[in-house]
């Protein structure tokens, strides 16, 4: 804390951001036997997984299925999470999971060792949040992204980013991802600004009316 006081302001404010994030999620795992295998591993409500970095050699590993789905439910890919393997303790992204198509149980997970001041690419979840006047007035709201790829530093990373349906005011309105606010110094996108997140759009049936009614002749 000393070291942290004589620090210029701007520094002293990374730096606690940095530790906030790096302190907020954690998990144990184990290494992984050479001799296990996956149905043994599965069997023992276990998920095989690995950890890599760019400083980072691969390790294989296993984590228990309960305590990972309930930090995947919080942390998702955006958070830094602590990992401990035995007494070794490194700082990780969530980098991607597998899935069994039926049970929709965990079957692997690849963990993404962080390097302090490295840029990490991550998917970060979009909250749509506020009420739209379209949809009051009966327009259909229809989301067409649920989660931005993006590449920044890790003290930049977020839970979410917002998006304000508000902006749908009227049937046709559309809200494209240059209207999300998104500091592009910070966070470099994969996405195109003039993409589409959401729009407001009539019903179907309404769509239905509007082409199947034939027009009065006039007389």
């Amino acid at each position: 804390l000393h070291f942290i006081y004589n620090c210029d302001a701007s520094f002293q404010v990374h730096l606690l951001l940095y530790i906030i994030i790096m302190a907020k999620f954690d998990i144990s795992a184990e290494i992984r036997g050479k001799d296990e295998k996956l149905s043994e591993i599965r069997n023992g409500k276990r998920v095989p997984a690995v950890v890599y970095g760019k400083t980072q050699e691969p390790i294989s590993l296993t984590v228990d299925a309960s305590d990972f789905l309930r930090l995947f439910r919080k942390a998702g890919e955006s958070n830094i999470i602590a990992l401990s393997v035995g007494k070794k303790k490194m700082d990780v992204l969530i980098h991607s999971t597998q899935k069994q198509p039926v049970t929709g149980a965990f079957t692997h997970v690849d963990f993404y060792a962080v390097t302090q001041g490295e840029a990490v690419h991550t998917h970060i979840h979009l909250n749509f949040v506020w009420d739209s006047q379209a949809k009051r007035d009966g327009a259909v709201i229809e989301e067409y992204m649920k989660d931005l790829e993006v590449k920044c530093l890790p003290t930049d990373l977020v839970d979410h980013f917002d998006v304000d349906l508000s902006l749908l005011a009227k049937e046709g309105d559309v809200i494209r991802v240059s209207h999300l606010g998104i500091n592009t110094t910070k966070y470099e996108l994969t996405a195109h600004m003039d993409d589409v997140v959401a729009t407001a759009t009539l019903p179907r049936a309404a769509l239905t009316e509007e082409v199947e009614t034939p027009e009065t002749p006039a007389e």
